[in-house]
């Protein structure tokens, strides 16, 4: 057995590393690409040399994603990537800005806003409405009052609410609205 000082074993792991950074690199050309990766990147062919190489690193890493689904797995992909091909460039930038917000979020921030997610998709579709309509009608200000109560309130006041409000009949719900407007104009 050869023994290795911590400069062999630096300099061959600098080796590896350089030549793994050289195949990646060297890999973005169309040229280089395998088959398989030519024929799941095709719709990009005609433009791929113009493309960022971030870009083409994270196609190239979607591409390795593909292989691993199953078919349903792909079905559903197939349908996402048909949904947004037919987004106007304003409900895109508008979901990409969206999505960059839920990254620079904490792990709890992001936990509470997929739970919120779930819990919206589990509405019926004229809550789901209803709530829309509610928070397109409020200001700005209201919604930053609103978003602020929410982040205070400790999990079981919001557990507690939500399933007072959840109980409750639409009846129920607009005389609590109107009782809560009635409010707000005393305090005007």
């Amino acid at each position: 057995m050869v023994r290795m000082g911590f400069t062999g074993i630096f300099s061959r792991a600098v080796l590896v590393a350089g030549m793994l950074c050289f195949s990646i690199v060297h890999a973005q050309e169309w040229q280089d690409l395998t088959a398989e990766q030519q024929e799941a990147l095709s719709p990009f062919a005609d433009r791929w040399e113009s493309l960022e190489p971030n870009s083409r690193k994270r196609l190239l890493r979607g591409v390795e994603r593909w292989d691993s689904m199953t078919p349903e797995d792909r079905e559903l992909l197939r349908s996402r990537m048909e949904y947004w091909r037919g987004m106007s460039a304003e409900d895109r930038a508008r979901v990409r800005r969206h999505a960059d917000e839920f990254e620079g979020m904490t792990p709890e921030e992001r936990e509470r806003a997929r739970r919120n997610f779930e819990r919206f998709r589990g509405m019926s579709p004229q809550n789901r409405q209803a709530l829309r309509d509610r928070w397109d009608a409020m200001s700005p200000e209201q919604r930053e009052r609103a978003r602020e109560r929410m982040r205070k309130a400790s999990p079981n006041q919001r557990q507690t609410v939500r399933e007072r409000w959840e109980s409750m009949s639409e009846e129920e719900r607009e005389e609590l609205r109107e009782q809560r407007d009635r409010h707000r104009e005393g305090l005007r």
